[in-house]
């Protein structure tokens, strides 16, 4: 069984939606024994791999909030969006799947940085690298 598995998600071609993605590069060097999964968006077939682990990080960028802004959330399987298979599935929801179909989900956290630019455009807005700087010395706290 996986100890720790680091999800970084996000569009690195719409600006501070790199946040994930970004993390995790940083993070590879920082944290050597967790998994780390970079995608541009959750998917399905993901809840196999997050039955193996013991902790599941997800990490990804909001335009809500304070830009610059780091909030960490425990998550909890949820079933709710669970019908909405097809565009976009949550965290909550892959770690319903993983304890539907795999018989176990792990412990589970959100970290999201809010930014202030999304859009096609590469590279962080000041306030995205603020929220990128807070995220990487939060996360080694919580493995």
């Amino acid at each position: 069984m996986a100890g720790v598995l680091i999800i970084g998600y996000g569009n690195t071609l719409r600006g501070d939606d790199a946040l994930g993605p970004l993390a995790l590069e940083r993070l590879r060097t920082q944290l050597g024994d967790a998994e780390f999964l970079s995608c541009h968006q959750l998917t399905p077939e993901l809840a196999e791999r997050l039955a193996a682990c013991d902790l599941a990080l997800f990490v990804d960028a909001t335009s809500s909030g304070e830009p610059g802004t780091v909030e960490v959330q425990l998550l909890s399987p949820e079933t709710s969006e669970a019908d909405s298979l097809t565009h976009h599935v949550g965290p909550a929801v892959l770690l319903d799947l993983a304890r539907t179909l795999y018989g176990r989900a792990p412990l589970a956290m959100l970290i999201t940085g809010a930014g202030a630019r999304f859009e096609s455009t590469e590279g962080l807005s000041q306030e995205g690298q603020q929220a990128l700087d807070e995220i990487c010395r939060l996360i080694p706290m919580l493995v």
